[in-house]
């Protein structure tokens, strides 16, 4: 298979990036977009654009291999599920779950019409955490006991216009993602946190989660923002600042995972990854090992990270970094890797089981606040 027909369903902020970068890809053949705003001049391919429902026609006349959706969260599932109705392999952009089971339907679909569904969950293939996947599973941290992460990115400026309406900043995500700070109160978007985690310390092939128990902080972020740009202060916020999860696995690895996104801060994903042998802290890339490192002091991760290097930035990282300069080439990577696993050359190192386990935290999380309680997970 020399080529491969794709198509898009959503050409938002996720879609034109990962459009721009499928055409760096010449085994992606890009055949048609729909989404209600797009143009045939703005993207050189036919666009569907009448209606919502529009996809449906593209997936009929255009018969792609491979969709790849893009869409609001609340449509994920639906377009999903007509793709692999009709005959294509699907790649699903990720987002928090809006309810438990949510993906069973796609998850059964698949598995009845023999079609692949890739959650396009980027922070897996970040250059660091295929090395630390590596250095753990060769044993260098000991038994892993304790794991940090989270979506740590100040939103303020995206849920909010520039005069301080929320969720009117027109022709973007805000106008359908700042519902949820309006409606919910947990983990709205835990898999960029989550998912590294599970794949290094191989959640849930070798290990499962059990319980997890979540807090959450007063909305005071986003009520300064909207004061300060003169907004109204009675618009309804529910969505606390920073929401904390704690997650328990079967063996005794307890994981924290962090949902903030409407105080001011610099971008982080806040990994840490603690186990019998040493540490490990993204964040400052830095590194201790009982025995290795000197005595009690951190050293710097690079020289294990490249001793560990993974395979895919073996082969892809220094045109992944020359092509995706926006997302430290890791999108880029992702796309290899989907291609690789559609070549059956390398599997893609997460499914549609991964993704419906990462975004349960959602409404897990949901729950455990509101009636102050830890949930099973099992």
């Amino acid at each position: 298979m020399n080529t491969l027909k794709i198509a898009y369903i959503g050409m938002g902020y996720r879609g034109k990036q990962l459009l721009a970068l499928t055409r760096h890809i010449p085994y992606f053949q890009v055949t048609a977009i729909a989404d209600p705003e797009a143009r045939e001049a703005d993207y050189d391919v036919p666009c569907y654009n009448q209606g919502g429902d529009d996809y449906q026609r593209m997936i009929t006349l255009h018969a792609p291999q491979l969709v790849f959706i893009a869409s609001p969260w609340q449509l994920h599932v639906t377009h999903a599920l007509y793709c692999i109705q009709h005959g294509c392999h699907v790649a699903l952009e990720i987002k928090g779950g809006l309810y438990l089971h949510e993906y069973q339907p796609l998850i059964e679909a698949a598995e009845a019409g023999k079609k692949k569904i890739f959650p396009l969950e980027n922070t897996l293939f970040r250059q660091e955490i295929l090395a630390m996947h590596n250095l753990v599973s060769a044993g260098e941290l000991g038994e892993v006991v304790y794991m940090r992460g989270g979506y740590r990115h100040d939103l303020r400026n995206l849920l909010l216009d520039d005069q301080g309406n929320l969720g009117n900043r027109k022709k973007t995500e805000s106008i359908w993602r700042s519902k949820f700070y309006q409606q919910e109160n947990g983990d709205l978007y835990p898999t960029h946190g989550l998912a590294p985690l599970c794949l290094i310390a191989g959640i849930p092939r070798k290990d499962r989660f059990v319980r997890l128990t979540t807090f959450s902080s007063k909305p005071a972020g986003l009520y300064q923002r909207i004061r300060e740009l003169g907004g109204n202060p009675h618009v309804p916020v529910t969505q606390g600042d920073v929401t904390v999860t704690q997650l328990e696995t079967a063996s005794g690895t307890l994981v924290s995972l962090t949902h903030d996104t409407t105080l001011p801060r610099p971008r982080s994903l806040d990994f840490e990854i603690q186990g019998t042998k040493g540490i490990w802290q993204g964040e400052q890339r830095r590194i201790y090992l009982e025995g290795k490192s000197p005595h009690e002091t951190w050293e710097a991760d690079t020289a294990y990270l490249q001793k560990y290097e993974h395979l895919y930035w073996q082969q892809w990282g220094e045109e992944a970094l020359r092509i995706d300069t926006h997302h430290e080439g890791m999108d880029y990577i992702m796309l290899k890797a989907l291609e690789a696993e559609m070549k059956q050359e390398i599997p893609y190192p997460a499914d549609i089981h991964d993704l419906a386990l990462w975004t349960s935290v959602t409404p897990l999380s949901i729950q455990s606040v509101a009636e102050q309680r830890t949930v099973p997970m099992e």
